[in-house]
């Protein structure tokens, strides 16, 4: 019975429609997703979430009592669990504010500081009016605030509740971005369902832009099919000025990566928009949209 629930909760996690036989590594795979879901619990109980700060999104870390600054991998897991997800994504919302505001108390330019949404919180019901519930709270414009998604989201089971969602952010103006664009199943007509307004291309097509692999060739189409759309295009993982350059050449005005900032804590972040401010006065001296820019969405 064991060996059956756990060839079926197999068959439920890639999709509807299904059947397999039990394999021994779904047994080794059901306890690493144990292991993590206790470790997710035991980071929401005491607090151990904490969002880091790049150009262009924000990302989630947590503190290990005794290793220190962990990625989220190990609780990968956790974000599709209705609990746990809801949980973690909350701590986020409420940290990434609070920091917003004490930067904006403080005279700081932030731009558009952009979360990730889990597919657990947009199945509910409230995640629109809780996200702008808190942004009202703390006196923030929506104009500064983003979500991002990825493509699974438009394929979960509860596609309606996410449509709605999604539609309700961006009615009370927040943003919503595409994440990891072209790693998943979505196709170009969900673009026109659901209420995109930025398609971010996955790093795996920026990490051999020049070896000549192709993936030049499904930047350049992804570009397209933004410019088309007339949506902003945001090349990710960007890691080398060559890179960088190598984008600007195909067209792709916007990036992100380690080449621009790495992920920092929010009492490092005013010292860092305070060493791109020279560069960013310099940039608005001529066509932006030519200079890569990183633009500070954190």
């Amino acid at each position: 019975m064991k060996q059956a629930d756990l060839a079926l909760y197999s068959c439920k996690a890639a999709g509807r429609g299904l059947f397999a036989m039990f394999r021994p590594a779904m047994r080794d795979e059901a306890q690493k997703r144990a292991s993590a879901l206790e470790v997710a619990r035991q980071a929401v109980v005491h607090d151990w979430i904490v969002p880091f700060y790049q150009p262009k999104e924000v990302l989630l870390r947590w503190r290990h009592s005794r290793t220190g600054i962990q990625t989220p991998e190990t609780l990968a897991p956790a974000f599709d669990d209705p609990e746990l997800g809801i949980a973690i994504g909350s701590r986020i919302l409420s940290c990434v504010i609070s920091d917003m505001r004490c930067w904006l108390d403080a005279g700081l330019t932030v731009g558009r500081i952009s979360i990730n949404a889990s597919s657990a919180e947009l199945r509910r019901d409230d995640y629109a009016q809780r996200v702008l519930g808190h942004l009202r709270a703390a006196g923030i414009p929506p104009s500064q605030f983003g979500v991002e998604v990825t493509e699974t989201v438009f394929l979960d089971h509860n596609a309606g509740n996410v449509q709605k969602a999604l539609h309700a952010l961006s009615e009370g103006g927040i943003s919503i971005a595409l994440d990891d664009f072209g790693t998943g199943y979505a196709s170009p007509s969900h673009l026109k369902q659901f209420p995109v307004n930025v398609i971010k291309i996955d790093r795996s097509f920026v990490s051999d832009l020049a070896a000549g692999t192709g993936d030049a060739a499904i930047v350049k189409a992804v570009l397209s099919l933004g410019q088309g759309l007339g949506l902003r295009v945001i090349a990710e993982g960007i890691e080398t000025a060559a890179q960088a350059s190598f984008l600007r050449e195909l067209g792709c005005d916007l990036g992100q990566g380690y080449h621009f900032g790495r992920a920092m804590p929010a009492q490092d972040v005013p010292q860092f928009i305070a060493s791109w401010a020279p560069i960013a006065g310099q940039m608005t001296e001529g066509p932006v949209t030519r200079g890569m820019a990183p633009e500070m969405d954190a």
